[in-house]
């Protein structure tokens, strides 16, 4: 090699860039609403008294069937619940909150949070003339006198003794409820309310809707329902729910009978 010439600065191998693995941040699951008071749910529950082990409700078909209680007149379903107003005991109110879709509890109350406590006063003598019915008296039969509901402790010299407390007063009582639904649209809460209200009818059989400050209902050519002597009381039933618990949405209630010219029974 000349001198004149310089030497190769030798070339240095880049080497590939190493990427640094990147974290994947961990996904943060959803919040699950949790019901609070004045929410609208659906619940299944069962009721047993502590004392005895009675099954005194039940909204589940198999567990009236296995307690020897079944009734084909009634319907087993979960039931609407507006929570915090009354529709339960105060305890199953308070179990309610905070629950969340699926979950089950089981609570034990006593009286004060179950079906209050017995009060001597509603322990009354009543003329047995007063007492409207056909039926012989005896001890533990129900009677209603006035828009009182009562059962009979004692019959003798033309008079009745009448306990009116509810028959579950004084009783330690436990419960377990399933949530099974919480209703948010505004729609599924009318749905619900008619639902209830006609409980037993085909919901094929009827439509709502909202428009405005008006709710309609449609009643489809269904003589078993638009003939129901009961059809009445349910349009009353549902009306009173409205007001009640959506006076600040709606103000009218309007009911359709839809009949089909031709499938009516004769009214001869």
């Amino acid at each position: 090699m000349s001198k004149s010439q310089k030497p190769k600065k030798a070339t240095k191998t880049k080497k590939p860039a190493t990427k640094t693995p990147t974290k994947s941040k961990p996904k943060t699951p959803a919040t699950v609403p949790l019901v609070k008071e004045g929410d609208f749910v659906y619940a299944d529950f069962t009721g047993f008294t502590q004392e005895d082990n009675q099954l005194f409700d039940t909204t589940k078909e198999e567990v009236a069937k296995t307690q020897n209680v079944f009734d084909e007149k009634e319907t087993y379903q979960p039931r609407l619940i507006i929570v915090g107003q009354g529709w339960m005991v105060p305890g199953v109110d308070e179990a309610l909150i905070g629950m969340k879709v699926g979950e089950t509890k089981k609570i034990e109350l006593g009286p004060e949070k179950a079906f209050g406590l017995r009060d001597a006063s509603q322990v009354r003598i009543i003329p047995r003339a007063r007492i409207k019915t056909d039926q012989k008296l005896v001890r533990g039969m129900r009677v209603r006198i006035g828009n009182q509901s009562g059962t009979v402790r004692h019959v003798g010299g033309g008079r009745v003794t009448v306990d009116f407390n509810h028959i579950l007063a004084g009783h330690n009582i436990s419960y377990e409820i399933t949530l099974t639904k919480r209703l948010t649209r505004i729609q599924e809460k009318l749905e619900a309310f008619v639902h209830r209200r006609f409980e037993g009818v085909d919901p094929a059989s009827l439509t709502v809707t909202a428009k405005g400050k008006t709710v309609t209902v449609t009643i489809s050519a269904d003589p078993r329902v638009l003939l129901n002597q009961s059809l009445q009381l349910w349009k009353l039933g549902l009306t009173h729910d409205i007001e009640t618990y959506m006076k600040d949405k709606y103000t009218n209630v309007s009911f359709v009978e839809d009949w089909e010219v031709g499938a009516t029974p004769s009214a001869e």
